[in-house]
């Protein structure tokens, strides 16, 4: 049996109250978050190609005056005309170039959905209002009881000669730990989600601790070690940071994220100085040289890049990486460079003194473990590196042949993090929570600890 009339009729209907609920809702969330919901849809299509770094036909999408003042093809929207404004056309594909259609984000790339377009149209045809004072965010997390004994990672962990503690970044917290016995010494808690990256400064007084919820915002707090006091919190970046790295003056912070870019940060003030954009894959690890004038900067893009750490310049890309790289290093002397990843192998590059183009050859490319590199670090004299992989292998290096040394005893899970106490011993974290120090002589662990209750 055919349907009759009333069955289209009712489809119809259907389809015409659906529609209307999702233009009631866009324009609901565009009167109550005015721009800001704008720009968190901006945020997560578009910035591929219109960040401020190399913006595709000069439009970038970053802010709200950029957005209004357009790029070479003229304005980008028409407040009050939604169906007129030149960002409306290229998100429905309704833009001609050369006769033909063209629809962004172009390629295979997510498309916004009716939802999305529905509300940057109910923006611009409302006026398209400047932001005004910043929204507060609230994250509701749904409370899940855990069936068994949940494991709380070591994300990284960090040494400090001047005060002879280590930092270990946990879920949600930092323990401060002797670094003769790891016992515990305080807890700094209160950070949101992970904290995936810490650091102290050059005297051991104070730390920064970075991390953040994904998808949601980064944050980095800055502690006094002696009583736990918090100092103050940063926050500017839209997702989780991964990578941390204080200047050797201590003057700026370098925080990298999981939305692509890096940021400088004024110590003293708490002030964001700059924006380094030109990866497109999460920042995974920071390192000033020595001489505090070149960052480089690894990245899931598969690339290393060094910048000028005063400018904000990208100096050079060095891309001989083949998968994601999440570890770099300087060497005490600050003319060697090492990096390792997702495809295995430590590579070595002696950087010129600008670090510009064709001034910082490749030495080596060393096939160094069975999986994924995790995390390097190198001895305070320059004479030996550490590598940690996914192979759940832990590794010594003369840092100057790239010669194996020695091969530490078995990890019992993945040795996410690690540092060089002094030159007889290694602090490794892993995965499952525990903490290990080693001989650098033998590859013997003398001690081991569960996180404290």
């Amino acid at each position: 049996m055919r349907p009759g009339r009333g069955f289209f009729a009712a489809v119809i209907i259907s389809c015409c109250i659906a529609n209307s609920a999702v233009v009631f809702a866009a324009e609901s969330v565009a009167a109550t978050n005015g721009y800001s919901a704008v720009d968190a849809i901006l945020a997560q299509h578009c910035l591929d190609c219109h960040a401020s770094k190399d913006p595709e036909g000069q439009l970038v999408l970053e802010s709200f005056d950029s957005l209004v003042k357009g790029g070479e093809l003229g304005a980008a929207i028409v407040p009050g005309k939604s169906h007129e404004s030149l960002l409306v056309q290229m998100i429905e594909g309704r833009f001609k170039k050369e006769d033909k259609k063209k629809i962004m984000p172009p390629g295979k790339r997510e498309k916004l959905n009716p939802a999305e377009i529905a509300t940057i149209k109910a923006w611009i045809d409302a006026g398209a209002p400047p932001p005004q004072a910043p929204i507060a965010k609230t994250l509701t997390v749904p409370k899940i009881k855990p069936k068994g004994v949940p494991r709380i990672p070591v994300n990284a962990l960090t040494w400090s000669s001047s005060g002879g503690l280590v930092a270990i970044a946990r879920y949600a917290e930092v323990e401060l730990r002797s670094a003769s016995d790891l016992h515990l010494v305080r807890t700094l808690s209160g950070h949101e989600g992970n904290v995936n990256a810490v650091s102290f400064t050059a005297d051991g007084k104070e730390l920064y601790a970075a991390g953040g919820q994904p998808g949601w915002e980064g944050e980095i707090r800055h502690w006094n070690v002696s009583d736990g006091k918090l100092l103050k919190v940063l926050s500017g970046h839209k997702d989780a940071i991964y990578s941390i790295a204080l200047s050797p003056n201590g003057k700026v912070l370098a925080t990298g994220s999981y939305e692509q870019k890096i940021k400088l940060w004024d110590v003293a003030t708490g002030r964001e100085l700059k924006t380094l954009t030109g990866h497109n894959g999460c920042v995974y690890d920071l390192a000033f040289r020595p001489d505090g004038k070149i960052l480089a900067s690894a990245s899931a893009d598969r690339t290393v890049k060094l910048w000028d750490a005063e400018s904000g310049e990208r100096r050079d890309t060095l891309s001989q990486s083949l998968k994601e790289v999440y570890a770099v290093v300087f060497g005490p002397d600050g003319k060697h460079l090492f990096a390792g990843g997702a495809d295995n192998r430590i590579r070595v590059w002696q950087i010129g003194e600008n670090a510009a183009e064709t001034t910082n050859p490749i030495l080596h490319s060393k096939f160094a473990h069975e999986g994924a590199i995790l995390r390097l670090a190198i001895s305070a004299d320059g004479k030996n590196l550490l590598s940690c992989a996914d192979d759940r292998t832990v590794k010594l290096w003369d840092a100057g042949s790239m010669e194996q040394r020695l091969v530490l005893e078995a990890q019992p899970d993945w040795p996410s993090a690690a540092d060089f106490i002094d030159a007889s011993r290694v602090l490794i974290g892993r995965l499952d929570g525990t903490l290990s120090l080693y001989d650098t002589s033998t590859g013997k662990g003398d001690v081991q600890t569960a996180r404290a209750k």
